[in-house]
C-alpha cells in the first residue's frame, strides 16, 4: 500500500472515531471511551489496533490478548451483533467495466427497487443510509441490475458498496458500476475505499479486480438492542 494514500486514509478514520489525528501513526493499542454510542469499533491497520467504544466494553476488549477474532471480541464486549469488515482502498485508476455502453441511473427510486430485490444479508452491505452518490445498472426495460454508491468519510474517503441482485452475479456487472463510481470518486479528489464482510470471498475479489487492495479490518459489536 502506498504510505501517502495510507495515511491519509488513517486521518480520515482518526476524526470518524474521534481519535487524534496521528493516533494510528503510533503503532500498539489506542483506546477511546465514548459512552455516547451503543457499539465497540475496533480498527486494526498495519501494526495498531484503536479500540473505541463504551467504557466497561472498550476496557474489556483492550484488554484482550488478541482483537482480531469477532467472536472473541463480541464476548468480551457482552455484545450482541458483530460485523467483521476488510477495508481496502484504491490507489489509482483501474478501467474494470464488462458492459459495453451500460445503462446507469442515479434515481434514488431505483436504488430502492434493488435492494428490495436482494436478500436482507447482502443489502446491508450498501448501508442503511442513501449514498452521496449511486450509479444503478439498468437493463433494457429499466430494471436495475446492480449498484455501487459512495459516501463521503470525513472528505477524504469515498466510501464505496456495490450490490448485484442475486439473478445477475458474476457477469461483470458489479465490476462494470464499481469502476464508474470509482472513477468518480476519484475524479472529485476523494481515495476510494471499499468495506465487505470479511467472508464474503466473492466480494473481496470483485474489489481486487476493480482495483483495490487490502489495508485494514474493523470489528463494530453492538452493545445493546436497537
Amino acid at each position: 500500500m502506498d504510505p501517502h494514500l495510507s495515511s491519509i486514509a488513517a486521518l480520515a478514520w482518526c476524526r470518524e472515531l474521534g481519535l487524534a489525528d496521528d493516533a494510528l501513526s503510533s503503532g500498539g493499542l489506542v483506546t477511546k471511551v465514548d459512552d455516547t454510542v451503543s457499539t465497540v469499533r475496533v480498527l486494526d491497520v498495519g501494526d495498531t489496533v484503536a479500540v473505541v467504544g463504551p467504557a466497561r466494553a472498550a476496557s474489556a476488549v483492550a484488554a484482550l490478548p488478541t482483537r482480531s477474532d469477532e467472536g472473541v471480541v463480541r464476548a468480551a464486549a457482552g455484545g450482541f451483533a458483530a460485523r467483521t469488515e476488510v477495508l481496502c482502498l484504491c490507489p489509482e485508476w483501474t478501467d474494470a467495466v464488462r458492459v459495453k455502453d451500460p445503462l446507469i441511473s442515479h434515481d434514488t427510486a431505483d436504488l430502492a427497487e434493488l435492494v428490495r430485490r436482494c436478500p436482507p444479508d447482502d443489502s446491508s452491505e450498501v448501508g442503511a443510509d442513501v449514498p452521496d452518490r449511486a450509479f444503478v445498472l439498468l437493463d433494457d426495460d429499466h430494471q436495475p441490475l446492480a449498484v455501487a454508491g459512495y459516501r463521503e468519510l470525513q472528505s477524504l474517503l469515498a466510501d464505496v458498496r456495490v450490490l448485484t441482485t442475486p439473478e445477475n452475479r458474476r457477469l461483470g456487472l458489479g465490476a462494470t458500476v464499481a469502476t464508474l463510481c470509482t472513477h468518480d470518486a476519484l475524479d472529485a479528489g476523494l481515495i476510494p475505499q471499499w468495506r465487505t464482510r470479511r467472508d464474503n470471498l466473492a466480494a473481496r475479489g470483485l474489489a481486487a479486480v476493480s482495483g483495490y487492495l487490502e489495508w485494514g479490518t474493523l470489528i463494530t459489536v453492538r452493545t445493546s438492542v436497537e
